[in-house]
């Protein structure tokens, strides 16, 4: 695919004013969130529902959400093809997974009338109206735990999503989450997770760790871990734990609440397969937000985060309409997600009795906490009452944090070998708990309001402190084509037993060792086994843990990357990762419009220099391994271009710096044969492949369109063309277009060629 020199390069540039009116919409229009199983398969996608029944959809992608999911934004043109239209068409493609639109959250937060002077939800004395005893026992339960670590010293971790923190608030003190794995401000990912300095944990808006604000996200975080015992304001209901910030103003759409989301995954990721090296202990989520008559049926991928999230050990919890409605029956999101990893929570008062504006439901909701009027930190460093449904869900997601400290050792060790049950396991204690409450009744999953105490004692009483307790954290590492070293930890430390096995056989190895390690040799080569260790504790022998899984090296298999650098007009570099088996390399090549590949033989090593290319021309490359026993398929290409394209492509015209344009966009250009329409980009959008002719001499009709989220903004715009082609737009006459207005509408003009 030949790219082709433009006549002149158009500069656009956009400027906010002040916002006028707002608009409430459902989902965003020309806007889905899909789940496909490969890049590939969604740029499949894309091609072949470019055009439906004639008409040009301008299907595009927009960008990943979140990679754990697989899930992607793409974008069309609504005013061109109906949005249902567009949803039922990309679902029944055969390459789709699940596709839903765009939906739009909103904040929970009800108005703060109330002054408390007291912190009534732990310890209720009747005063204020309040009911005596009406509260969450936090005092019984801190006579057993006051949070902060487990048994085995792992630092617990628990999140609030929401509109940021007050960073200089006294009383979280050491509690807030620094990720000291990162160097902040360097530009670099230090610690590889897929986030660059997310140092104070991350701005899921705009890409970045400014998580200072928090009008709301404050108490959300002073209820789940205010610092306790420090002789300053108030408490949370863990007096230490390290309270994770995500933040987004939530007045959003539902790709963020994905994207949001998807970094206490992935730590949560990194902390399993690390076995805490890495990552972060994250055990719960808090939702205070969401969308009031939302249904999970056109929200799957939502939903579903919630089993993903629960998968790795992480519980998540959400709050409730603040409206008497019945969920069940209205919808609610999250709240009514069916995922069992989800604790959905509505509101109490200081007299014990659900708030008439909260939401409930006999299958969706499952208990109630307390939140109007709860007491706890606010923003500018001060102190006072929260409310509705916000309030009430983050002492639930505290008290997750709260019982993974609890004197059990077995509850930790099943966190690290079967994450997912432990959860479960701490969402069924927490349930079981409540204290049943009238207001409540058949209106709820439990008919109650959580009660710290009783869930510490239903996790206490289910724990056999002299049980033998089976190995956790079993890895394999340093493999090679015969050999791998296996590590494992135990509460018991003594003598263990060791058995492996091709995964293919039914009999397994047995060895014993009194290491928490051992060296296994004479394995066979690119073969897959799976090993698990038992102990012996003082008078028994715990059960196997779960098996793990691995497999040695010396596979003929295609290098799993490839990588094209320093293009020229004629050639490139391309790089491999060397794989053990390989004899040597092939490789092939081929400019994008042509169907006949170029293949190049017996490549020894990486890097290799490819010569002869065309200029100004888009290439694909792929690899693969040629061995003893024969020869692998090629690889997944890669795309490169050559340069020699001419000004308009090879200078730096700008940088290209992606901000945030979630609120606002340049939605139209049209000026000669180009009527350019786009979503939101992300903060910019490459559309270098656009061109045309502009006569000297002429006048050209130009129009500018901006869309918006919500609000609309005044936009001002400016044209630029590089009539010289040195790169920049500093000559005279190379501004040829300003309105000397602003507008929330389409701007229209003429502009004139010398």
């Amino acid at each position: 695919m030949k790219i082709f020199k433009f006549f002149s390069v158009l500069a656009l540039s956009l400027s906010i004013f002040t916002a006028t009116n707002a608009r409430t919409v459902e989902h965003v229009p020309g806007q889905l969130l899909i789940q496909v199983n490969s890049k590939a398969d969604l740029q499949q996608i894309v091609n072949d529902l470019a055009v439906v029944d004639g008409m040009n959809t301008q299907l595009r992608i927009n960008g990943i959400v979140s990679a754990p999911m697989k899930v992607w934004l793409i974008s069309f043109n609504e005013t061109i093809i109906d949005d249902n239209l567009m949803l039922e068409i990309v679902n029944s493609h055969a390459l789709t997974k699940v596709v839903q639109f765009n939906h739009v959250v909103s904040l929970r937060t009800t108005p703060n009338d109330a002054q408390f002077t007291s912190q009534w939800q732990y310890i209720n004395t009747g005063a204020n109206g309040g009911t005596i005893d009406g509260d969450i026992d936090a005092d019984s339960a801190w006579d057993i735990t006051t949070g902060g670590l487990t048994m085995l010293g792992d630092s617990i971790v628990v999140c609030a999503l929401d509109d940021g923190i007050d960073m200089n608030h006294l009383d979280f003190g050491d509690n807030r989450w620094i990720n000291y794995a990162e160097i902040p401000n360097n530009n670099i990912d230090d610690d590889l997770n897929g986030y660059v300095d997310d140092y104070d944990g991350w701005n899921s808006e705009d890409s970045n760790d400014n998580i200072a604000g928090g009008g709301h996200g404050t108490p959300v975080a002073g209820i789940m871990g205010a610092q306790g015992d420090n002789g300053t304001g108030v408490t949370g209901v863990n007096w230490d734990v390290k309270v994770m910030v995500i933040k987004n103003d939530f007045n959003t759409v539902e790709s963020e609440v994905l994207a949001a989301y998807t970094y206490p995954l992935v730590m949560r990721q990194m902390y399993n397969a690390t076995d805490g090296a890495e990552g972060a202990f994250v055990v719960s989520t808090n939702a205070s937000w969401g969308v009031d008559f939302g249904q999970p049926s056109s929200a799957p991928l939502w939903c579903a985060m919630y089993d993903t999230l629960g998968a790795y050990g992480i519980l998540s919890c959400g709050a409730t309409i603040n409206g008497n409605q019945n969920v069940d029956l209205v919808g609610d999101l999250p709240t009514a997600c069916p995922s069992d990893f989800l604790i959905s929570v509505t509101n109490c008062d200081n007299t014990d009795n659900k708030v008439t504006n909260a939401g409930y439901g006999a299958v969706t909701i499952d208990l109630g906490a307390h939140g109007a009027g709860a007491f706890t930190t606010s923003q500018g460093g001060g102190y006072g009452g929260f409310g509705g449904t916000s309030g009430a869900t983050p002492h639930v997601t505290g008290a997750i944090g709260l019982l993974y400290s609890a004197p059990c050792s077995g509850l930790i060790t099943l966190a690290k070998s079967d994450p997912a049950q432990a959860a479960l396991d701490v969402k069924q204690y927490i349930l079981d708990g409540v204290d049943p409450n009238t207001s409540l009744a058949g209106i709820t999953t439990t008919g109650g309001r959580l009660n710290l105490h009783k869930a510490l004692l239903e996790l206490l009483n289910d724990c056999d402190s002299s049980a033998c307790i089976a190995p956790y954290s079993l890895a394999a590492s340093g493999v090679t084509d015969s050999s791998a070293t296996l590590t494992w930890n135990s509460i018991s430390d003594s003598t263990y037993t060791i058995q492996y096995k091709l995964t293919s056989s039914s009999t397994w190895i047995t060895i014993t060792d009194t290491a928490q390690s051992i060296l296994l040799g004479s394995l066979q080569a690119c073969s897959e086994y799976e090993f698990r260790v038992a102990v012996q504790c003082d008078t028994s022998v715990s059960s196997y843990s779960n098996p793990v899984v691995f497999k040695t090296d010396r596979c003929c298999v295609a290098p799993s990357s490839l990588v094209a650098t320093s293009p020229t007009a004629t050639d490139v570099s391309l790089n491999w990762n060397d794989v053990l088996a390989a004899v040597n390399y092939s490789v092939q090549y081929r400019d994008t419009s042509s169907a006949v590949w170029t293949i190049v033989n017996g490549l020894s090593a990486s890097p290799f220099s490819l010569t002869g290319l065309d200029s100004c021309t888009v290439y694909e490359v792929a690899i693969g391994t040629n061995c003893d026993t024969g020869a692998t398929i090629f690889g997944n290409p890669t795309l490169f271009a050559t340069t020699a394209c001419g000004a308009c492509i090879d200078l730096p015209y700008c940088n290209s710096i992606s901000n945030n344009a979630t609120e606002e966009w340049i939605s139209n250009v049209t000026i000669g044969s180009i009527n350019n329409t786009t979503m939101s980009d992300g903060g910019y959008g490459d559309y270098t492949h656009l061109s045309t002719m502009l006569t000297q001499g002429s006048s050209y009709a130009i129009s500018l369109t901006p869309d918006f989220n919500s609000f609309q903004y005044d936009e001002y715009f400016r044209v630029w063309i590089d009539y010289n082609q040195d790169g920049d737009f500093g000559d005279v006459g190379e501004l040829v277009f300003d309105p000397n207005t602003a507008a929330t509408n389409t701007i229209t003009g003429n502009i004139s060629i010398p």
